[in-house]
This record gives structure tokens, sequence and C-alpha cells, in this order.
């Protein structure tokens, strides 16, 4: 019998071997691939300080409530107001160039009509802040808008619910979020000027003078035309609108925005004369907004960190530069987590949850910021017991889901049925088939969020 020369054919054995690895780790790797689903995010939201307003009336209450809140707490106050002339109204006649001679004379005098201002905190802003004053009746209508869509898959944010992301090409499941902002926008009729002292524009909106508005045009002359026969205006689409921190129940910004239909007849003179009367109209918009910019202090809210690991905490101030030695870090349990003075964070080798809070003294008041740390090992990945089932309507199954690795401190899991009317499915993962169809199964992992999917065809 031959003998068989085990060093001639070993680099072929070692290749073989190698090749076989290499097959089984891409079969595996691609049916990984294919099994890996992504996470859902389960919808939950940050509540409200107070209770969210939902009628006309609770929304004007809810506005003038967080001005009265700003006017006693005295944040610092911007105000800017800008106009801008809508290009498609501006009409002057048959006369050429000179809709775009008195707009351009227009444009520079608007820019002079009220001037910006600021106030630093503590500051008092009577009488420069435009306080809403609202009657019953004011307002004909009122809109409230703090939501908006989250695919579930790709995490991609819209105003308005999507058919299909346009990012990954999902389309169902989108979750309905809520910001943290609320913005109010309140409606009221059009004004017809001169409107009455006590009428709610001029309450509200602060209109130019009528000597004002003579400098806007007649300033303009320049010897060549005369306005002598007055002027009509409209305020149309008139809105105040507030942007409120729902979690705090404090005013961002207070915009007053209005459209004004302007008109007039332009007599041109002297060597113009030919050119007889023309018709002069145009539309401006005003936007009037008031930022507030409220003292306090932020850092990260969640962090997360296994055993023996440090990492570190950032905080940031609305009120300026922050120096170390203006800070406090406390850890709410050190068995879990420490903190040294400069926000540098290092788990224990203790599992487990704690509050890592930042203090911050202006002013005389102290302001926190709190993070959340997590000392644990990360879950990565999620399996299912089966990935397709067929039922009979009445029968119930099992489904078995497992969390990875195996030293993930948090292996539990939430169920989901997209279609509880075909299937339910209990907190053990148990499915009973109610009726015919096609369901899917979720199960959640607690930590990471994780997805897998037993799809679940229900026979009669």
């Amino acid at each position: 019998m031959k003998k068989i020369d085990y060093k001639k054919h070993l680099p072929k054995i070692v290749i073989t071997i190698l090749i076989l690895f290499f097959v089984v780790g891409l079969v595996w790797g691609l049916r990984s691939v294919l099994e890996l689903e992504g996470t859902m995010e389960p919808n939950i939201s940050k509540a409200s300080l107070s209770p969210v307003p939902e009628t006309k009336e609770a929304l004007i209450s809810y506005v003038m409530a967080a001005v009265e809140k700003a006017e006693a707490e005295k944040p610092a106050l911007s105000f800017s107001d800008e106009f801008r002339i809508d290009d498609e109204t501006m009409q002057a006649g048959d006369v050429q160039g000179t809709a775009a001679y008195i707009r351009s004379g227009i444009d520079d005098k608007l820019g002079e009509v009220r001037d910006d201002f600021s106030t630093g905190f503590g500051e008092d802003f009577s009488g420069k802040l435009w306080v809403p004053a609202i009657e019953p009746g004011d307002i004909t209508s009122a809109e409230l808008n703090y939501d908006f869509w989250k695919c579930p898959a790709c995490g991609r944010e819209t105003d308005e619910q999507p058919e299909v992301c346009e990012d990954c090409g999902t389309d169902a499941g989108f979750l309905l979020k809520h910001k943290d902002n609320y913005t109010i926008t309140l409606h009221a009729s059009d004004a017809v000027y001169p409107t009455a002292p006590a009428s709610f524009f001029t309450r509200n909106f602060h209109p130019l003078t009528e000597a004002q508005i003579n400098q806007l045009i007649l300033d303009n002359e320049s010897g060549w035309f005369e306005c002598g026969n007055g002027f009509a205006i409209t305020y149309r689409n008139l809105e105040i609108c507030a942007v409120v921190n729902r979690l705090t129940d404090q005013i961002i910004s207070l915009t007053y925005s209005e459209d004004v239909d302007f008109s007039t007849d332009v007599a041109f003179v002297g060597k113009y004369a030919a050119l007889g009367t023309q018709a002069v109209s145009l539309t401006v918009n005003e936007k009037a907004k008031f930022e507030f910019t409220w003292p306090g202090i932020t850092t990260e809210e969640e962090l997360v960190l296994e055993p023996g690991q440090t990492d570190v905490l950032r905080a940031e101030s609305t009120c300026g530069k922050l120096k170390e030695e203006e800070l406090t870090w406390k850890s709410s349990d050190e068995s879990i987590a420490t903190v040294n003075h400069e926000g540098y964070v290092t788990a224990k080798h203790t599992t487990g949850q704690c509050y890592v809070t930042v203090e911050y003294t202006f002013m005389g008041k102290v302001y926190t910021a709190t993070c959340l740390i997590h000392v644990k090992v990360p879950a990565e990945e999620i399996s299912i017991s089966h990935r397709k089932l067929k039922l009979s309507v009445g029968d119930t199954y099992t489904l078995k889901a497992t969390v990875g690795p195996k030293k993930a401190t948090i292996k539990t899991v939430t169920w989901y049925s997209d279609n509880e009317e075909i299937a339910v499915v209990a907190p053990d993962g148990t499915i009973t088939a109610k009726r015919s169809g096609a369901v899917d199964i979720y199960a959640v992992a607690d930590d990471g969020y994780f997805k897998a999917t037993c799809h679940v065809e229900v026979e009669q």
C-alpha cells in the first residue's frame, strides 16, 4: 500500500479548509443580514407640563399665560421687524420703470420704521413687548401644531404622514410623535385703515401712523410725482403665532404677521406731467418677532456605559460660556457610576441605572440638568423561533425570542401585533388566532429596540 505524503498535500488541505470556512461564514453572514430587520422604537412621548390646550379658548389662555410668565421671570428678549414687498403685487400704471423706482425707495424706508432691540436677563421689558390684548370674539380660529411622523425603519421625520418614506421606501407603521414645542397660531378678521384705537388690530399689531405711511411714499416723490389723493389700506391674514416649550411652559417666540394691501394715485408733475395720473398698488408682508432666551443649562439626556467604562458629559448654558469651577457634578448612586468635577463619568462593575446631575448658579438661582446613566452590556441583536406560521382560527402558539449577546444585561422583549383583529399576542409571546387573514407579530428588544418578525397566516 502506497504511503500518503501528507506534507505534499498539506497546502491543498489547508486551502480546502479555509474555503470551507469562508463559504460557511458567507452563508451565515448572508442569513444574518437577511434576518436583520433594524429597530422599532416604541412610541413614547414626554408629558406636557400643563394639560394640552385643545379648544380655541384654551389656546388663547395658554398663550396669554406664557406671556405673563415671561413678564414675571424676565428672560432675555430680542425684537426684529421684517417687511417684504410681494413683487407680484407691485403695480404702477403703465409707466415703465415707475414700479421699480417707487419700490426701491419704499424698501429703504421700511427698514427704518421700527428699530430692532434686545434686553438682557432680568431686565424689565415693560412697554417694549407687544403683550397680546385679546377680547372675546377677536380670534376667528386657532391652531395647535406639535405633531410629526417618524419612519420606524430609518428614523426620517416629516410634519405630514407620508405614504412612503422617501429615504428607505417603508410604506407602513409610521410613528406619530410630539415635538417639545407647541406652535400656536391665532387668526383674526381683516381690518381696514384707519382702524379704531380700541380695535383688535390697533391693540395688538401697533399699525403705522398716517405720518409714517406718508413718509414712506411722499419722501420718495423727488419732485416728479405727488400723492395728493390719499391712500387705501387693507390688513389681511392677521396672525399671532406663539412657540412655547410644552415641557416648561416657557415661551420661545411671539410673532405678529399680516399682509398690507396699499394703493394710491400718483400724479406726475413738472416735466413728467404728460404722464398723467397712475394707480400704484403693492402688498407688504410684515413680521414683528419677539424671541425669548431663558437662562438654563443642558447636558446629554442619557449615557450608556459598559462596566468599567469612562465617558465625559458636556454642559452648555444659554447664559454664556461656562467655566469648570462654576459647575457642580453629582451622582445619585456611586455604586453604579461616579462623576468627577470635569464631568467624567466612570461606570462601576455593578450594572444598573443612576442619575448624574450638574448644577449652575446664575443671578442667584440654581439651574440643573440631569443625565440618566445606564451601566450594562448592551443588546446587539434579536432572533425569533419562527419567521412564518400557519394557524387556524382559535389556535394558539407560543413564539420564543432570544436577545444577544449572551452577556447582554437586558434580555426582555415586548410583543406587538400589527392587526389585533386577526391575531393578538400575549406578553409571553403566545399568539391567539381570531379570524382569517395575514398578520405580522413583532418581538422588540427592550434594550436597543431590535425587531424580529413572524408572518402569520390565519385560516378558517
